[in-house]
C-alpha cells in the first residue's frame, strides 16, 4: 500500500502545483518554483560533473570552480524554500461554492 499511496500522492501534488502555479495564476511563487529548480539542477550537475574530473586528474578544483557550483546550489534552494512558503501561506480566501440554508 505505501508505494501506491506515495505514486498517488505524488501525482496529485504534481496537478495541483501545475494547476495552481501554471494555469490558474502564475506569479512570484511560479518564477522561485522554475529558477529555483534551475539554479539547483545545473548547480548539482556543475558541481557533479567538475568534481569528477578532479578525481580522475587528481587536480583539485579551484575556488572559484566550487563557488561556481555552491552559489547556485545555495541561491536554488533558497528559492524552493521561499516557493514552499507561498504555498503554505496560500490559503482560498473565498468558497468555490456558497452554501445558502434555504
Amino acid at each position: 500500500m505505501v508505494p501506491e499511496f506515495f505514486f498517488k500522492h505524488a501525482l496529485n501534488a504534481t496537478k495541483r502545483i501545475v494547476f495552481n502555479y501554471f494555469v490558474r495564476d502564475a506569479g512570484l511563487a511560479t518564477v522561485q518554483l522554475v529558477l529555483g529548480k534551475v539554479l539547483l539542477l545545473f548547480g548539482v550537475i556543475f558541481g557533479a560533473a567538475k568534481w569528477y574530473t578532479s578525481m580522475q586528474t587528481g587536480i583539485p578544483a579551484t575556488a572559484g570552480t566550487v563557488v561556481l557550483a555552491a552559489l547556485p546550489i545555495i541561491v536554488g534552494s533558497q528559492l524552493l524554500i521561499a516557493f514552499l512558503g507561498n504555498d503554505v501561506k496560500n490559503v482560498p480566501t473565498k468558497p468555490l461554492q456558497n452554501q445558502n440554508s434555504d
